[in-house]
């Protein structure tokens, strides 16, 4: 197996998760799909994730149609929280984090101070490949949102 994939398959097999009314939330791998179908979709043609993109209607997409019964979290939440993961950064305007007493910016601040949010360089590349995009959907599905009532 390549060892750039298996890198990324392991970070996505170990994404950070909060707790949303009692269960793991499941916002983080479900904005990961989203940038996926995003790519596929042409809606991502680079590696820039802009806050105001159309990214945020297919993740309430995707939420809707794997946890139709389940609140969604808030786009702006797994569009920051994200940070969190070995694969995801933000590049800041002025080039760092702002000064804050938050745990979550609001989607103003968000607006405000991110230029856009990025994935590692490698896992883009990765992504450009179709194969590659099903693999890693699956993975997401098959670990996260796949229940054995199904």
């Amino acid at each position: 197996m390549n060892l750039k994939i298996s890198y990324y398959k392991n970070g996505l097999l170990s994404i950070h998760r909060g707790i949303a009314f009692g269960a793991p939330s499941n916002a983080k791998p479900l904005y990961f799909l989203a940038i996926i179908k995003g790519i596929e979709d042409g809606v991502l043609l680079g590696n820039k994730i802009t806050y105001e993109n159309k990214l945020k209607a297919i993740y309430e997409e995707l939420c809707a149609q794997y946890e139709p019964n389940r609140k969604a979290a808030p786009y702006f939440k797994p569009f920051f929280h994200s940070i969190r993961e070995i694969y995801y950064d933000i590049k800041w305007k002025g080039g760092q984090i702002p000064d804050h007493k938050w745990h979550t910016p609001s989607p103003k601040f968000l607006k405000e101070n991110i230029e856009y949010a990025h994935l590692d360089d490698g896992l883009w590349d990765l992504l450009q490949d179709q194969s590659v995009r099903i693999e890693f959907r699956e993975l997401i599905v098959n670990h996260y949102l796949k229940t054995e009532n199904k």
